[in-house]
C-alpha cells in the first residue's frame, strides 16, 4: 500500500509553524520500505509554498513498479490537493478541496472517476507521515482524520482513521539510538480490527522515522525507515 505509507506538508510562516513541522526550507527525504521480497524506495521532495508545502513523492519498487504523487497542504498540514499516478494499475487520480467538497477525478482501468466527498468533518490527511507531525508534537491522546484509498476495500473511497498516542520510545536507526514518539493509526470504529499501523516520529522535531504494519490483508509485515535527510540548495 504505497499510498498508505506515503500513503504526507505546508510551510508555516511563524515560529510555531516552523517548529511543528521540523521543515523550514526545501529538502529531500529518502525512505526504504521492505515488504517480504519487495523493496521500495520512497523519495519525498518538500518545498515550502505559501500557505504551506508542496511535496512530490516518487516510489520505486524492486519489481520496477513506479508510483508518483504530489501534495499541497494547508497551514495545519491538512491536505488541499493530491495527485496519484500508478501506470501499472492504469490509475490516474487528482483530488482537491473545492468549496465545501473534496472532488476526486481521473481514470482507473479505463473507466472515468468522478466522486465528491464532504470537505467538512474530520480533516483530510493524504500523507500520514507529514500531516500527523502537529499531533505527534502535541499533548493530545487521539485524533481522527480522513484519507482516500487507492486499493483494497477502501479503494476510491474516503475513509475515517484514528491516530492514538502510545508512548515515548528509544529505537535504533542506522545503528544510533533515537528518542521517538510512537503513534498507532487504525481504521475508526469497528473497522479498527481490520487494519492498524505503527509510526515513530523523532521526539525533538517530529520527523517521521519508521513505519511497521501490514499493507494488505494476509500480506507480510512491511517496515519503512528513514535513510537520508538532505537540505536542497537554492
Amino acid at each position: 500500500m504505497l499510498c498508505l505509507l506515503f500513503s504526507l506538508l505546508l510551510s508555516f510562516f511563524s515560529l510555531l509553524a516552523a517548529s511543528s513541522t521540523g521543515t523550514t526550507s526545501a529538502e529531500t527525504l529518502t525512505y526504504r520500505e521492505v515488504e517480504g521480497d519487495l523493496a521500495v524506495t520512497h523519495t519525498l521532495a518538500i518545498t515550502p509554498v505559501a500557505p504551506g508545502y508542496a511535496v512530490e513523492l516518487a516510489s520505486l519498487g524492486s519489481d520496477g513498479r513506479a508510483v508518483r504523487q504530489t501534495f499541497r497542504t494547508a497551514a495545519d498540514l491538512s491536505t488541499l490537493a493530491w495527485t496519484f499516478s500508478d501506470p501499472a494499475r492504469q490509475m490516474e487520480l487528482a483530488a482537491a478541496v473545492q468549496g465545501d467538497e473534496i472532488v476526486l477525478s481521473g481514470s482507473f482501468n479505463g473507466k472515468k472517476v468522478d466522486k465528491r466527498f464532504p470537505a467538512s468533518g474530520a480533516p483530510w490527511n493524504q500523507l500520514f507521515q507529514m500531516g500527523l507531525v502537529p499531533f505527534a508534537l502535541s499533548g493530545e491522546e487521539s485524533r481522527q482524520f480522513r484519507s482516500i484509498g487507492t486499493q483494497g476495500p477502501g479503494e476510491l473511497k474516503i475513509g475515517k482513521f484514528t491516530v492514538t498516542r502510545k508512548d515515548w520510545e528509544k529505537i535504533l536507526l542506522a545503528g544510533k539510538e533515537v528518542e521517538t514518539i510512537h503513534l498507532r493509526i487504525s481504521l475508526s470504529g469497528l473497522l479498527s480490527i481490520f487494519w492498524h499501523g505503527d509510526y515513530w516520529f523523532r521526539k525533538n522535531d517530529g520527523r517521521f522515522l519508521r513505519y511497521r504494519g501490514k499493507n494488505r490483508p494476509g500480506g507480510p509485515v512491511a517496515v519503512s525507515e528513514l535513510l537520508q535527510e538532505k537540505a536542497n540548495e537554492n
